[in-house]
């Protein structure tokens, strides 16, 4: 099992600097994921609460992002993703912050879990420094690792909706990911 798409040097220096521009707002709030019943353990943030994807900053990333993507994703893989009229986005940031101690790690789960699958997962690599560990690593159905594929700046991953994933633990480091799951409306 592979992604089904990479691209290196994805939104490229300008659009990638406004992606950080955004991540960096006050006016989102970042709690740890484990506080907020996610599949995580360490020093992974999200956003605190549902309402802050309301926040403007928040918003603007998730057109600027939703919309690149899914222009990647229909021209590399054509017919993944019906018109964009019959999909409702979901995007997310997540951070993680390397410590030996308490290195961030996501245990295998499948987006969606307990309700729909997404059609398409895909892993904006906005930021990663000085990352010891962190790979994103996709498993089969029974639990056996497939690849792991290392986290690089301005890199995009595409993944089925449907792949069991996981990141290794960040041992030093940030690691700081957008991710944009494409459902079906309705």
């Amino acid at each position: 099992m592979k992604a089904l798409h990479q691209v290196a040097d994805f939104l490229g220096a300008k659009r990638r600097g406004d992606v950080l521009q955004l991540l960096g707002s006050p006016d989102l709030a970042w709690q740890r994921s484990d506080a907020l019943g996610r599949t995580t353990s360490g020093r992974m943030w999200q956003l605190a609460k549902s309402d802050m994807h309301r926040q403007p900053a928040m918003r603007q990333l998730s057109v600027l992002v939703a919309s690149v993507v899914y222009d990647e994703v229909t021209a590399a893989l054509p017919a993944t993703l019906p018109p964009p009229e019959d999909l409702v986005p979901q995007v997310f940031p997540v951070r993680m912050d390397g410590n030996p101690d308490e290195p961030p790690t996501q245990m295998p789960h499948r987006d969606g879990e307990g309700g729909p699958s997404p059609i398409v997962t895909t892993l904006y690599y906005a930021q990663v420094e000085n990352a010891v560990g962190g790979a994103l690593v996709l498993h089969d159905d029974s639990g056996t690792v497939r690849a792991r594929i290392q986290p690089a700046s301005d890199k995009l991953v595409v993944i089925g909706g449907r792949q069991v994933h996981s990141v290794e633990p960040l041992t030093a480091g940030r690691r700081t990911t957008i991710v944009t799951n494409f459902y079906r409306a309705g």
